[in-house]
């Protein structure tokens, strides 16, 4: 039998429905990966988010242990996934984590030995020393979670060498990063709650973050960075603080400095911080606005309305930042009145473009769960779709998720489609 490669080899799966699949790095299982390297194993990264689902056309190196994430879309892809691992090497160990184990009990547990639920820096060295599949004690896939973490998680900036395996992330200058874990909200149509192994909002600390940053300027030449915190602004004191650790690295601020984006919600949205992030820097916020129909917003434990919205949009302009509104249609709530109040916001001139996704009962979140509460019904066979309205061939077949009170199918497919219309017309509407 051949001798493995590495200890583990990460893999992110391929992802069909993405229009920019390379878009954003993987940024979970690189962390994963870093967390293994500190404790001296040999990784490797995939990043199979482009490639066909052709197993014979995948790269994968010989490792002892496969650890394969994704989300309920990949459910059928890490099956084939998992499989072709156990053909090609059949006593290799397969791990999944992510928000793909939400969906837990549909994952074909014959080719998966271990679930991870929660963080897998915790548990991925324990992992690692377990013996192999056969001595695997319980039902065929056992399941592990992530010990509570510490409230300021990382103590120095990302692993550096597992970033590099794909050239995609250094060839293009950008890089993707986090700033924190966690949200101080449980909003309805969010599975992150389900996924947290901590109520509270974790945040790094903003040297960390600077001198990551700093590495990735120094062995990269990576300038643009995206940050993928949940709400990166929840804590004024927080994102401040990030801002100043970026003031006093000389690497950041020389030349044309840095430039990085973030999303954040409507509120907080004082004058005074969105000046902080555009002389940090920044260059783009994007606010989650979901719908400008105060009811629909109401049924969604909000974090501001459309009064927040108006205001956040304007202040964020006048620091000079660009800004991007994140909408939703087909939301629990939908009445024939929201049609106007959405297409009144479009037609504004508050922002500078809108992302729009088709609301989907993602697994894990509270309208999955008790929909009834929600005043809808969902629809299984059209509940395993995309969110987004394209992919790589163009336009999805939009059609509603759920079926919700006091509007037909028909109705609620009919406003659907005249609000993503209105935005296309517009010229501000993204594709990616």
């Amino acid at each position: 039998m051949p001798i493995p490669t590495c200890d583990l080899c990460l893999i992110n799966p391929p992802s069909p429905w993405l229009v920019h699949p390379h878009a954003q790095a993987p940024l979970g299982i690189l962390y994963v990966a870093a967390a293994a390297e500190a404790e001296g194993f040999s990784v490797a990264v995939r990043n199979l988010a482009a490639a066909a689902i052709l197993p014979a056309t995948w790269r994968i190196p010989q490792a002892r242990v496969y650890g394969l994430t994704g989300c309920f879309l990949h459910i059928e892809i890490v099956g084939v996934c998992a499989r072709e691992l156990k053909r090609r090497h059949p006593g290799c160990r397969v791990i999944v984590g992510g928000p793909i184990t939400l969906s837990r009990d549909e994952l074909d547990r014959a080719a998966i030995d271990t679930i991870v639920l929660g963080e897998g820096e915790r548990v991925i060295g324990d992992l690692l020393r377990a013996p192999g599949p056969a001595e695997i004690e319980g039902p065929p896939a056992d399941v592990r979670t992530g010990l509570e973490p510490a409230r300021h998680l990382w103590a120095g900036p990302f692993g550096g060498d597992v970033f590099i395996d794909d050239r995609r992330y250094t060839g293009c200058g950008s890089a993707t990063l986090l700033t924190t874990r966690g949200c101080p909200f449980k909003c309805a149509f969010c599975a992150s709650p389900a996924l947290r192994c901590s109520p509270a909002v974790r945040f790094r600390r903003p040297e960390a973050v600077a001198e990551e940053m700093v590495g990735c300027v120094r062995g990269y030449g990576v300038r643009q960075f995206r940050l993928s915190d949940e709400f990166f602004t929840c804590s004024p004191e927080h994102a401040v603080g990030v801002c100043k650790a970026i003031w006093q690295r000389t690497e950041l601020t020389s030349g044309d400095g840095i430039a990085w984006r973030a999303s954040i919600g409507v509120r907080p949205n004082d004058p005074e911080l969105f000046r902080a992030l555009r002389a940090a820097g920044c260059r783009e916020v994007a606010f989650g606005v979901e719908s400008a129909d105060p009811e629909v917003l109401d049924g969604l434990s909000r974090k501001g309305g459309p009064d927040d919205a108006r205001t956040a949009f304007a202040n964020a302009r006048a620091a000079g930042l660009q800004t991007r509104a994140l909408m939703m249609v087909g939301l629990p709530g939908t009445r024939p009145q929201t049609r106007a109040l959405n297409e009144r916001f479009l037609r504004s001139d508050l922002f500078d473009a809108v992302a729009i996704t088709v609301f989907t009962p993602v697994p894990g979140c509270a309208i999955a769960s008790e929909p009834e509460r929600f005043g809808c019904r969902i629809i299984p066979e059209r509940s395993h779709r995309s969110l987004c309205m394209y992919d790589a061939q163009g336009r999805i077949p939009i059609r509603p998720t759920i079926e919700v009170e006091g509007m037909t199918d028909e109705a609620l497919t009919r406003q659907m489609h005249e609000t993503i219309a209105l935005a296309e017309s517009l010229g501000r509407l993204g594709k990616g």
